[in-house]
Order: structure tokens, then C-alpha cells, then sequence
């Protein structure tokens, strides 16, 4: 169905799902600034251009760019320093519009998170956006392949016993959008940078005003 306003296009029912999977940067908060701050200053301190760090950080987890972009660190504990850094600068998160209410409208047994996040990391954010913790939680160090493969939704799906085709993904990202649909599961995409997906049911500007 088309919303009126023109800022979504979805083609879903959610009774017709078992479980409703999110991603969470950039989808059900705003970590934008959060992830920025702490790259920048990680980057700087190894003597790597920050805007360099910046492009190749795009649906990766901390430990694959590191590994990508500086092989003589250990991905592990670069990784681990990346997410103190943006504990620290957890002050710039920002909320998603209506994600909060959206989230806490699905019952707790039908919800669960899958983010490219350390755990560490995750958890904060969480408790700044004043989210709840979902009881199943993928988060970066769960899975040894992170996004675009589609290990975290194929964890998740093994863990919840049920069929990919009834499971519905929220992911803003190319990449998190590729590893939910190799994965098997039915995705809308959320904010600018998931529009014009030809492989999600639909695309949702945010939380607010939604057409189903």
C-alpha cells in the first residue's frame, strides 16, 4: 500500500510475521554522530585519514575495518577501543522519529535486535535512547561474518526455530538489507540511504506515521 504522504511505500501486514528483527544504527536510533566522533579520534590517533576510515566503516563491523584498514593492529582490541570512544561520546546520540514507540509497540517476545555493534556499544545506546533490551540481541562479536553476510539473521532464525519468510527485518543499510534478504527474511528499509531497494518489501522514511 502507498501512503498518502509519499514519504513510504510498504507492501506488508505485520500479523503476517512471526517476528519483527531490527537493526539499530541508523534504524531505530540516530549513532550517526556517536560512530563519527569515535572514529575520527581512533583514526587520528594510527595516523589514518579519518575521512578514508569513514568511507570503508559503512555497514562493517569494527573488527573487519580494522582489519581491512590497518592489518598490522589487532582487529579485537582496536575494536574494543573503538567502542569505549563511543561510550564516551554517547551524548550525540539522536532519536529516530516514532522508532521508540514502533519498538516498544511489538511485544517483547516477537522483537529482537541484529546490529554490526559491539554489544558493549549496543547497550549503551539502548540506554541512552531509552529502549529496552530485546531478549535476543546479535551483536558483532556473536557472529565470525558480519553484514552483508547473512550469518547474524541465520543465527537469529536458528535460535527462534522459525522460517525465514516469517521474520521481517527493519535495516537502513545496503548492507544490512543484502544480509537479511540472503538470509531469507523480508525486509523494509528505513531512512535515505535504503530507498530504492528493488529487493525490500517497501521503505519507511521513519517510525513515524506508518502505513500498515
Amino acid at each position: 500500500m502507498k501512503d498518502r504522504t509519499k514519504t513510504a511505500t510498504v507492501n506488508i501486514q505485520l500479523e503476517d510475521y512471526d517476528h519483527i528483527a531490527f537493526d539499530l544504527d541508523g534504524t531505530l536510533v540516530d549513532s550517526g554522530a556517536v560512530i563519527e566522533s569515535a572514529l575520527r579520534r581512533w583514526a587520528r590517533e594510527e595516523c589514518i585519514s579519518p575521512d578514508y576510515a569513514m568511507r570503508m566503516s559503512a555497514g562493517r563491523r569494527d573488527v573487519d575495518l580494522v582489519a581491512a584498514i590497518a592489518p598490522g593492529l589487532s582487529p579485537e582490541r582496536e575494536a574494543t577501543r573503538i567502542a569505549d570512544y563511543e561510550i564516551q561520546s554517547m551524548s550525540l546520540l539522536q532519536p529516530i522519529q516514532g522508532a521508540a514507540e514502533f519498538y516498544g509497540s511489538i511485544p517483547v517476545e516477537r522483537r529482537s535486535i541484529v546490529t554490526s555493534s559491539a554489544r558493549v556499544s549496543a547497550l549503551a545506546r539502548l540506554e541512552a535512547a531509552g529502549l529496552s533490551c530485546p531478549r535476543i540481541m546479535i551483536a558483532a562479536e556473536d557472529v565470525s561474518q558480519g553484514k552483508p553476510h547473512p550469518q547474524p539473521y541465520q543465527m537469529l532464525l536458528r535460535m527462534l526455530r522459525i522460517n525465514p519468510n516469517r521474520c521481517l527485518v527493519f535495516e537502513d543499510s545496503r548492507t544490512g538489507i543484502e544480509a537479511a534478504i540472503a538470509g531469507g527474511c523480508d525486509c523494509v528499509g528505513v531512512g535515505p540511504n535504503a530507498r530504492g531497494h528493488p529487493d525490500t518489501r517497501g521503505w519507511i522514511e521513519n517510525f513515524a506515521r506508518l502505513p500498515f
